[in-house]
C-alpha cells in the first residue's frame, strides 16, 4: 500500500514538472526586481538570448516567481486571453519593448547544444518587475493594485 501511494505521488509530481511552460528558476529578488535563470533556444546566440529573456518576462507575467514579492502572476488571466484582447500591445512588447524591463543578462552556460541536440543558452536575467507591473497598469492590461 505504501509503495503504491509513493508511486502515485511521484507520478503526480512528474506530471506537474513536465507541464512547466518556461524553463526559468528564481535566483534572487528584491522589492522591485527578480533575477531568474532562464534557458533560451534559437539558431544563433542573439535569437537564443532573446528567447531566454522573453521566457523570464513571460514567467513573471503568467506564472509568477515563487518565493519573491511577485509570486503571483502579474496578469491574472490566461496567456491566450490576455494576448488576444491586447494584441497590438503584446506584438510590440515581444518584438522589442520587453528589453526596457530587462536590467541585465549574464551568461551562465555558453551557447551550444543541450542533451537533446537543440541549440540553447542559459542566462541569469534580471527583470524590473515593479516597472513591468506599472507599465501593464498604465496600458490597461491589468487593474491597479487595490482598485
Amino acid at each position: 500500500m505504501k509503495k503504491t501511494l509513493f508511486m502515485a505521488i511521484c507520478a503526480a509530481m512528474w506530471c506537474v514538472g513536465v507541464t512547466a511552460q518556461y524553463h526559468c528558476t528564481v535566483v534572487s529578488s528584491s522589492r522591485s526586481t527578480v533575477t531568474m535563470r532562464s534557458t533560451g533556444y534559437g539558431k544563433n546566440v542573439r535569437t537564443a538570448s532573446a528567447d531566454a529573456e522573453i521566457n523570464a518576462v513571460k514567467t513573471l507575467l503568467y506564472v509568477g516567481a515563487q518565493g519573491t514579492p511577485f509570486s503571483l502572476p502579474l496578469i491574472p488571466s490566461s496567456k491566450e486571453e490576455a494576448e488576444s484582447q491586447n494584441k497590438g500591445f503584446f506584438d510590440d512588447f515581444y518584438e522589442s519593448s520587453y528589453k526596457n524591463f530587462v536590467e541585465s543578462s549574464v551568461t551562465v552556460t555558453a551557447y551550444g547544444k543541450d542533451a537533446e541536440k537543440r541549440k540553447c543558452i542559459t542566462l541569469d536575467v534580471c527583470v524590473r518587475a515593479e516597472a513591468l507591473r506599472s507599465c501593464l497598469e498604465k496600458n490597461g492590461i491589468i487593474r491597479k493594485f487595490g482598485f
